[in-house]
């Protein structure tokens, strides 16, 4: 067999990125139809949109302010934007007492973690573990909605990591939705023999567009010898993707964009017959379709593989 890139799909954005990205685009149109922002006008968006800076670049581009708070928005007569990555219902409720007008558009899959939240809580369920990264938003978001709720929480990675706890304390777990859908899973299998009476409430929070860009890596391993995942440096499902390649021994490659992947030599771009590339579920299609043509255009012949 001669040489063969390989796009995998689904990758790019997924459901949530779309409806975030379709959504803030038409909260411009909106409020700042000439695309530039008037007096009390101004959008705000709290945290990157979407973990891509191709992104965030467009919308600041058309007049957007991104902040890391709602305290860092200094006009009450402002237009405030919550990412999809979810925030914290408290401050949510605050900024909707305090600005012009406000707009949550966060991941539906999101949306979901905050309800099992709240149902475990009106349970008399106030101790969590939630499986997740340290710094990453969506879980800085719901750990200070438990804690603000008056809620425990802990906060792992890995099942080495599984705190030790009363087992009659009241307990449910939790996940990022961004994570890797196998370790998740590995994890509360671990949380319910050593506490059997947790509340698992679904078998994994992981969302079904990071799992399904997870399957189809995993379900083509022996197809190619090479990996290419494009995604932005703050994306974790991206960053996830990338492990699974390292994890399985494939040359792995990583990057925000073709640029990024031109950094690395091109003896080791071209070292194997058999390259895969996807991306992230916060990656613009363009930038994936960038580095498959890359390689189509060195002699390596393009095939799709899909779910």
């Amino acid at each position: 067999m001669g040489k063969v890139v390989y796009y995998l799909t689904p990758s790019s954005f997924c459901f949530g990125v779309e409806r975030a990205v379709n959504g803030l685009s038409a909260i411009v149109a909106s409020h700042q139809p000439n695309g530039q922002a008037g007096p009390g006008d101004k959008v705000f968006c709290v945290h990157a949109l979407v973990h891509n800076p191709k992104v965030t670049k467009d919308f600041e581009d058309r007049g957007v302010a991104f902040v890391e708070s709602i305290y860092d928005i200094p006009d009450d007569d402002a237009v405030v934007v919550f990412s999809a990555h979810g925030i914290n219902r408290v401050v949510l409720e605050q900024a909707r007492a305090r600005f012009k007008a406000v707009y949550n558009l966060e991941c539906p899959f999101v949306s979901k973690i905050y309800q099992e939240v709240d149902a475990s809580l009106q349970k008399g369920i106030s101790t969590f573990f939630y499986v997740g990264k340290k710094y990453h938003q969506e879980k800085k978001n719901v750990v200070d909605y438990i804690q603000a709720k008056g809620g425990t929480v802990y906060v792992f990675q890995n099942k080495d990591q599984i705190p030790r706890i009363d087992p009659a304390v009241p307990l449910a777990a939790l996940s990022q939705t961004t994570m890797d859908y196998a370790h998740v899973c590995d994890i509360l299998k671990e949380i319910k023999k050593r506490y059997p009476l947790a509340q698992l409430l679904l078998l994994s929070d992981v969302c079904k567009a990071t799992y399904e860009r997870q399957v189809i890596v995993s379900d083509n391993l022996d197809k190619f010898e090479a990996f290419v995942v494009i995604g932005g440096k703050e994306s974790n499902n991206s960053k996830e993707l990338s492990d699974i390649g390292i994890k399985y021994g494939k040359k792995t490659f990583y990057g925000e964009n073709l640029d990024d992947i031109l950094t690395y030599p091109k003896e080791e771009l071209f070292a194997c017959d058999t390259v895969a590339v996807t991306g992230g579920a916060s990656t613009p299609a363009e930038d994936i379709k960038a580095v498959f043509d890359f390689y189509r255009e060195n002699g390596y012949e393009p095939k799709m593989l899909s779910l």
